[in-house]
């Protein structure tokens, strides 16, 4: 465990080195729904809970503040607007959140005979069959069916939904390798076109559901979030992270993604304190 720290310090601190011309890029290539998002108004869905369970986070002394990124927008509305956000366009290691990437472009590159794999792959977490896609959308793409033509098809797919890929890397395509990246705002865009893609709803379904299945059946469940989180879990050592959508008790529509990086507490610990947010996020 001691020497996954010093590895994913060391891998962080080269990429971070080198994260000013990433910055530089997402500012010059900010053209999309993002220009044009607002900023929540506190008080009228009554922010202020979870934001202190938010603020109280990312002050906790097993978190990282310098390596945690999460945002989360409101999508009820017909223009969504930011609820909240920190360093959401950081570039950190998503671990299995990574398939979201994945599984997304292989319903609509691959059709309809991979669903049954899809869901599989989220629900499970199943890293054999999120490369097994990732390869397969390269060799769709470009003919030959590797790990460089899948990064290479499923980054080009995202750039052509008008969607920012700069500084992703893949260097696989189910988030087990800690030289892949990507930001919270990133995972938010991409999991807000998917809202209105023709393959949403078997995208949607495939994804754990809280208190009820996948990696997600034993979470949440007697609060008021069971059965109101739709999202893709991530885990590594010293990395946990969650995004997906969230259904509140009063009917709006959230869409989030958590990076948290270089964490020092135990897992189940953090994941408590994750918990509390997402029950803060459904009592809306």
């Amino acid at each position: 465990m001691f020497r996954r720290l010093i590895f994913l310090t060391a891998v962080l601190a080269l990429f971070l080195a080198n994260y000013s011309c990433h910055e530089t890029k997402i500012q010059e290539a900010a053209v999309n729904w993002w220009d044009s998002i607002k900023q929540a108004e506190k008080d009228s869905i009554k922010l202020y809970p979870l934001l202190a369970e938010l603020e109280k986070f990312i002050s906790a002394r097993c978190v990282d503040s310098s390596t945690t990124s999460f945002l989360i927008i409101d999508d009820t509305e017909d223009q969504p607007v930011i609820l909240a956000e920190f360093h959401p366009g950081q570039l950190l290691i998503p671990a299995s959140v990574q398939k979201i990437l994945v599984t997304g472009a292989a319903l609509e590159i691959l059709g309809d005979q991979v669903r049954r794999e899809v869901m599989i792959t989220n629900q499970q977490s199943n890293n054999r069959i999120a490369n097994k896609l990732f390869q397969n959308i390269g060799k769709e793409i470009y003919g030959r069916r590797s790990y460089a033509t899948g990064c290479e098809a499923v980054i080009n797919f995202w750039k052509s939904k008008g969607i920012d890929m700069a500084g992703v890397h893949m260097a696989d395509g189910c988030g087990r390798r800690y030289d892949n990246f990507v930001s919270a705002r990133q995972l938010v865009d991409i999991l807000f076109y998917e809202t209105t893609a023709p393959t949403f709803g078997a995208f949607y379904s495939s994804l754990p559901l809280s208190g009820v299945s996948g990696t997600l059946r034993k979470s949440l469940r007697g609060t008021v979030a069971e059965g109101k989180i739709r999202a893709k879990t991530g885990t590594l050592a010293a990395i946990k992270t969650l995004a997906g959508y969230a259904s509140t008790v009063n009917g709006r529509k959230l869409v989030f993604a958590f990076l948290i990086n270089n964490f020092v507490c135990r897992e189940y610990l953090l994941k408590r304190k994750l918990d509390a947010i997402l029950i803060k996020m459904t009592e809306l």
